[in-house]
């Protein structure tokens, strides 16, 4: 994942989701997204295959990766700007689609909060930021939590 940024939008994952969105004409890739997020529910550890137990791995650690938490906070930044509180960074090809998608319905708002919580606390992508400088990464989460509330 190419990031340059602490942003929701300042990472080549989330630019890529964005693309996809842009190309369609209704909103259900936000509700998809957030929702594998929500399912998923953060790292787990599994109980090992037979074939990695025959390797001697004896657990395995389930990954909320770090592509599908960016694409979650960047489907939770539409959910923000949907209601009215966009980020002041947010890209214009976003504003023109949010201009012409409005099929949100206020249940997406529990489902993004809990998406973003879930990246926040359980996800490869915090772990990644906190093996630097975490500080702006954690600025960027409470703000957009801020805009979901």
């Amino acid at each position: 994942m190419g990031a340059w940024g602490a942003d929701s939008f300042q990472n080549d994952s989330a630019l890529d989701w964005l693309g996809d969105l842009c190309e369609r004409d209704d909103a259900s890739l936000v509700q998809t997204t957030l929702s594998r997020v929500v399912e998923h529910g953060g790292t787990k550890q599994s109980s090992a295959s037979f074939v990695e137990r025959l390797f001697g791995r004896r657990r395995r650690t389930d990954w909320l990766t770090a592509k599908v938490a960016s694409q979650a906070l960047a489907a939770a930044e539409v959910v923000a700007a949907w209601r009215g509180r966009p980020s002041a960074t947010l890209p214009d090809n976003l504003l023109a689609w949010l201009q012409r998608n409005t099929s949100f319905t206020q249940d997406i708002v529990p489902l993004a909060k809990q998406a973003v919580s879930i990246v926040k606390t359980n996800s490869e992508l915090k772990d990644l930021w906190e093996e630097g400088d975490v500080s702006k990464w954690k600025t960027a989460i409470e703000n957009l939590e801020q805009r979901l509330n």
